[in-house]
This record gives C-alpha cells, sequence and structure tokens, in this order.
C-alpha cells in the first residue's frame, strides 16, 4: 500500500527525464557517490542534465541560482531529514521491533520520494523556454557539460577532482552516448 496513493502530479517532464536517466545503474552509482562524497543533490544533477537534453541549451545564471535556491531550501527542509531518519532505521534497531521498524522505512522511504518529486517539479517549472528539438546532439552534450561544471562550480568549494569528473562523465554519457567523444573535448 502507497503513503500517496491519491496524490494527483500534473505532468512534469523533468520527474519522467529523472526516472528514466537514473535507472541506469551507471548513473544511479554515479549521482549517489557524488552525493555522499561531496553532498551534491542528485536532482540538481539531473535538472543540470534535462535543460539541455530538452533542447534549452545552457542555464542561464539567473535560472542556476533559482534552481540552487530551491533546492537547498527543500533538501534542507524536507529530504535530508527523511534520508537520515531512512538510513536510521536500517536494522539491526534497538529497543524497538525491527519489523515495524522498517515498515516505518518504507513509509519514510516513500515520503522522500515524494518530497524529491515536488523538488524535481519545482525545477521543472523553473524553467520557461519551450523544449525545442531543432538543436542537434552535439549542442545539447556540449551544454549539458557546461551546466554540470557551473552546477559543481557553485556547490564545491573545490576544483572537481577526478573521481568528480569521472561520475559527471558517467551521468552525460547514459544521456549522450552518441557524443563520448565531446566530453573530454569540452570538460
Amino acid at each position: 500500500m502507497s503513503v500517496f496513493p491519491n496524490a494527483g502530479f500534473p505532468p512534469c517532464a523533468l520527474w519522467d527525464f529523472a526516472l528514466k536517466l537514473y535507472s541506469n545503474p551507471a548513473v544511479e552509482q554515479a549521482c549517489l557517490s557524488l552525493q555522499n562524497r561531496k553532498g551534491v543533490d542528485v536532482n540538481l544533477l539531473l535538472f543540470c542534465v534535462w535543460v539541455a537534453a530538452s533542447g534549452r541549451e545552457e542555464l542561464r545564471e539567473a535560472e542556476l541560482k533559482e534552481g540552487l535556491a530551491i533546492s537547498h531550501y527543500w533538501q534542507e527542509a524536507t529530504v535530508r531529514p527523511m534520508r537520515d531518519i531512512r538510513n536510521f532505521l536500517k536494522p539491526p534497531l534497538k529497543y524497538v521491533d525491527n519489523r515495524l521498524a522498517n515498515e516505518l522505512k518504507r513509509v519514510v522511504s516513500e515520503s522522500e520520494i515524494y518530497a524529491e518529486k515536488l523538488q524535481l517539479l519545482a525545477l521543472d517549472r523553473l524553467i520557461d523556454r519551450p523544449a525545442t528539438a531543432s538543436f542537434s546532439g552535439s549542442i545539447c552534450a556540449r551544454a549539458a557539460v557546461h551546466n554540470l561544471f557551473k552546477y559543481l562550480a557553485e556547490e564545491l568549494d573545490a576544483e572537481p577532482d577526478n573521481k568528480d569528473r569521472a561520475d559527471i562523465k558517467a551521468i552525460w554519457l547514459a544521456a549522450f552516448s552518441e557524443e563520448d567523444e565531446l566530453f573530454e573535448e569540452i570538460a
């Protein structure tokens, strides 16, 4: 039984894109590596790729700043606390029935995903430029690299290290596999 069976979300192209991209095991691994090692927001990584992949080119400075504000606010208030609770509820736990705690963990996990979907919906609505198919794959691929590194420059206090670059490349390659040779040229 789902915690949110009747919650009707409006269509969200970013959510659909994020689900598809994140379902790639290499993307999931790279996103979680950046999240766990550097505190990077997975939703913002996926947002950076989506803006470019949808033909909207590079993120504008104001869009990136607003996306960061939305995401920092929402992650801090909802997603991270739920993630901390979910991680705490991994068995074995002291003093409580682990079977019941596991059910609580399931509910918290569903709530965390719901909160992330709300964040992606807010980010989707932030971009008011229409999606277009008029850009070539290489233009979109270049824009995605620029978006990802602009985001990392804002989020990190240091230049991305080799592991960061490898993780970014894994995410990027899943969206732009036909443009493989461009990454090293651009990044």
